[in-house]
């Protein structure tokens, strides 16, 4: 009798659990008029709404995250630590190789696109010593040339 029951137990966890699988990383959706992008799994994942098609654009060790897509959708902003410390990357929605936009020796986490989709919003701890606390960049969506927010006043 006990044997039966511990075996009914064990079927019913590896029942569940295999359930239990499906999205739980699918995390951080972002949209665009024809695409939504998302991470699973520490990588970032496009999906073309009108197809339904989903693509891995990113395909590393590493943490990629909190992906933002571009005022006119062309383009996803994400965190990345595959150089080591967390940094601003670029990828064109359709796939390609990712651009890296901040270099300095502290983490990014990207926030957002500034309205006219020609820099990255992105909070930092850099030039905060003695205490560590966040403020806001950007970034040229281009490459280095960063300056503190202007719509902060920071």
């Amino acid at each position: 009798m006990k044997k039966n029951l511990l075996y009914l137990l064990i079927f019913f966890i590896v029942t569940v659990a295999s359930h239990a699988e499906g999205t739980r990383l699918l995390r951080q959706p972002t949209l665009s008029k024809t695409h939504i992008a998302f991470t699973y799994g520490s990588d970032i994942w496009v999906t073309k709404l009108a197809t339904k098609q989903t693509k891995r654009l990113t395909n590393t060790g590493a943490i990629e995250s909190e992906p933002y897509f571009s005022p006119d959708g062309s383009t996803i902003a994400f965190s990345s630590n595959r150089s080591g410390t967390t940094a601003v990357y670029t990828v064109p929605v359709e796939g390609g190789s990712p651009t890296r936009l901040t270099w300095y020796p502290s983490s990014a986490k990207v926030c957002g696109w500034t309205p006219d989709g020609e820099n990255v919003l992105y909070s930092s701890s850099r030039e905060t010593a003695p205490t560590s606390y966040r403020r806001l960049w950007t970034v040229s969506k281009n490459g280095p040339g960063q300056t503190t927010c202007p719509t902060m006043g920071l």
